[in-house]
């Protein structure tokens, strides 16, 4: 297994965690299990992503992760909204690190290997998780003194990192970070395609302007995979077409022919051609997403 850097976790527990989840989260705390994760986005009261979430129900406590560069903005936030609220939110980064695995490193650790994208198990205190993704991957939740030898591969953790990086873009799952925070409305990182929001569970903080927008087919921006011959452009790096602004890179990874990356663009710009801010003159090119973008809501 290897320790994955660019993300953390966040620890909440409490009396109240659920209803306090629920008025803070794009999507239906219902859904959550202990047996399956759920995907959800922080918001703005104005509707724009604060942060990306994948939630965890352990026992005594929901974990959440989310890049490490955001955790301290997003318990800040969310520590706004506690008022009298039964809640503790926690920097978990010191009892849970999050690790890369194969299905050989789990059966080596003895872990559980969950069956289905999404599923998650937990055992003597680490948590397993099969990523939402096409490509069988897991996550691993745990202290690292519980992983046994981790440390013979500790120099390739950055190359850990780029990997699920890419595997990401890959599986078009998007992620805000400090350059994007509140740049976009759920809906332009296609969180709705990837049922990471509830539009029946009532209300939650900034869930009229996401609720609108659905309802009134406003999506005229949407998150998209392309690639370039080119070095990764940092995100908010922005995308022309024509010389018109046409989109921003959300995330980015290196390949060997370059890089492929998200990017947020504008539906009317989707025919003609693109290219980075970062790289004038290199064409970006669409690649195909695991799962349908609409195109008019």
């Amino acid at each position: 297994m290897q320790l994955l850097t660019h993300l953390a976790v966040v620890r909440f527990t409490g009396r109240d965690v659920r209803l306090f989840l629920q008025g803070q989260l794009s999507n239906d705390l219902q859904l959550l299990t202990p047996t399956h994760a759920l995907l959800a986005s922080c918001n703005s009261p104005q509707g724009r992503v604060q942060a990306i979430l994948t939630l965890i129900e352990r026992a005594n406590e929901i974990a959440a992760v989310l890049p490490a560069t955001l955790i301290d903005a997003t318990i800040a936030r969310l520590r706004k909204y506690v008022l009298r609220s039964k809640v503790v939110i926690e920097d978990a980064r010191l009892q849970l690190q999050p690790f890369a695995a194969t299905r050989a490193d789990l059966e080596a650790q003895q872990l559980p290997v969950p069956p289905a994208a999404g599923a998650h198990h937990e055992q003597n205190g680490a948590s397993v998780l099969r990523w939402c993704d096409p490509v069988e991957r897991f996550l691993v939740l745990t202290a690292s003194a519980a992983i046994e030898s981790v440390t013979e591969r500790q120099t390739q953790r950055v190359s850990a990192d780029e990997t699920w990086l890419l595997a990401d873009i890959r599986a078009g799952l998007p992620q805000v970070l400090p350059a994007t925070h509140e740049a976009f409305v759920a809906q332009m990182l296609n969180l709705d395609a990837l049922n990471g929001i509830s539009f029946s569970k009532g209300c939650y903080t900034g869930q009229e302007i996401i609720a609108r927008t659905h309802y009134r087919g406003a999506v005229k921006r949407r998150l998209f995979r392309l690639r370039a011959a080119a070095s990764p452009p940092t995100a908010g790096t922005r995308i022309f077409a024509n010389g018109v602004h046409a989109g921003d890179v959300v995330m980015s990874a290196a390949t060997d022919a370059g890089c492929e990356l998200l990017a947020v663009l504008q539906l009317a710009q989707l025919d003609h051609s693109m290219e980075l801010e970062s790289a004038p003159g290199i064409a970006l090119v669409r690649l195909e997403l695991p799962y349908g973008v609409p195109r008019n809501d």
